[in-house]
């Protein structure tokens, strides 16, 4: 259950995330985690985790093409580049992240459908 706990945080961090980087609403709202009693309800949650998961694979690869072209010998942003490259490198990791953590939130729930 600790374990399910720290996951549930991470994914309510992920979640964060994910919604300040748009105006989306949240993969699974707290009324849904707190109804689920069925197996459909925990499939359904973990859909929508799995879902939020491959949303944020993307961003996470659009910052990682964006750092590489701060970083690229050929660009001419001067000494900014550097600093944006940094920028973007860490949103590319923060993102990577949350998508691993909406996954292991999505085999939580699959699990307590079983």
């Amino acid at each position: 259950m600790n374990r399910f706990s720290s996951l549930l945080g991470a994914g309510a961090l992920a979640m964060l995330l994910s919604v300040g980087a748009s105006a989306a609403e949240p993969a699974v709202t707290p009324d849904q985690i707190s109804a689920a009693s069925t197996p459909a309800d925990h499939e359904k949650i973990a859909a929508a985790y799995d879902a939020e998961a491959v949303r944020l694979e993307a961003k996470a690869k659009e910052h990682e093409a964006m750092a590489k072209a701060y970083n690229a010998p050929s660009s001419k942003k001067g000494v900014q580049s550097a600093a944006m490259h940094a920028h973007c490198a860490k949103l590319a990791k923060q993102y990577a992240e949350a998508a691993k953590e909406n996954r292991e939130l999505a085999q939580e729930h699959r699990a307590m459908a079983k």
